[in-house]
């Protein structure tokens, strides 16, 4: 087991990307603290508890903590709890992301404001609120990013997200220079397209053929599955990248190298 005995927190841990994560952790014996919001799990009630019973029937150990990652004080009180429960918190996943497919001249103030305050400044003040209590009780924890290919290649629906993926990874790389004499890394996954909560109505039933499109662009001929990153977050949450920090890892089968 990489991760026995280390206590992971995952925000966004209930659908998608961030369950597959949270399972995965699982697994290899981390105990996990399954982030969720109730606005933005509001047609999905249950779905964190879903999570947690799974990895509890499989011999786990995980808690579902609600917190809005758009709201620090929800943030330091979901940190605050984990610690009370299991004492140290030796990893951490800023997974939580807003998308709302919008076009440039429609993007309003709100709007903005929404996928800023979750995308970017959440992911922020969790990774410092976990840094905090890692160098407290002097552990050299593990901070994983899940960031996106279109932080580098941009999306014209997706202005007001790509600039918060952007800063994401930019935050990233001074996040690990500041840690690091910690002995604490940082890192970000990089997904392309996979179909999850955020874009499975677009793709699925607003324009399938996008979809064809994204995969016949995708050299290996399929689309990544939320499993496939949450094998490149254990990577980066396990001792196998020690000396790994402030690196991207793209994850989209080869997508955004072919330009044809």
């Amino acid at each position: 087991m990489r991760l026995k005995n280390k206590v992971a927190v995952v925000s966004g841990g209930s659908r998608g990307i961030g369950k597959a994560i949270c399972e995965r952790f699982a697994t290899h014996g981390a105990k996990v603290a399954v982030n969720y919001a109730e606005e933005a799990d509001r047609d999905y009630p249950d779905a964190a508890q879903d999570v947690v019973d799974t990895i509890v029937a499989n011999g786990g150990e995980a808690v579902a903590f609600e917190a809005n990652m758009g709201d620090k004080s929800d943030i330091d009180q979901m940190v605050k709890g984990v610690l009370e429960r299991w004492g140290k918190i030796d990893i951490m996943v800023a997974n939580a992301g807003v998308c709302p497919f919008e076009e440039f001249l429609r993007i309003d103030e709100p709007l903005m404001d929404k996928v800023v305050s979750v995308n970017q400044t959440g992911a922020f003040f969790l990774a410092q609120a976990c840094a905090r209590s890692m160098i407290e009780i002097k552990i050299p924890g593990r901070l994983v990013f899940i960031s996106s290919v279109s932080s580098i290649f941009g999306g014209e629906l997706q202005i007001h997200y790509t600039a918060t993926k952007g800063a994401m990874n930019q935050m990233m790389k001074s996040i690990a220079i500041a840690v690091g004499k910690y002995g604490i890394t940082a890192n970000a996954v990089l997904p392309g397209t996979v179909i999850t909560d955020i874009n499975r109505f677009q793709l699925e039933d607003e324009a399938p053929e996008l979809k064809e499109y994204f995969v016949k662009r995708t050299p290996i001929g399929r689309l990544a599955k939320p499993e496939d990153i949450a094998n490149a977050a254990l990577f980066f949450a396990s001792d196998d990248a020690s000396v790994v920090s402030g690196a991207t890892l793209i994850i989209d089968g080869g997508m955004s190298i072919n330009m044809q």
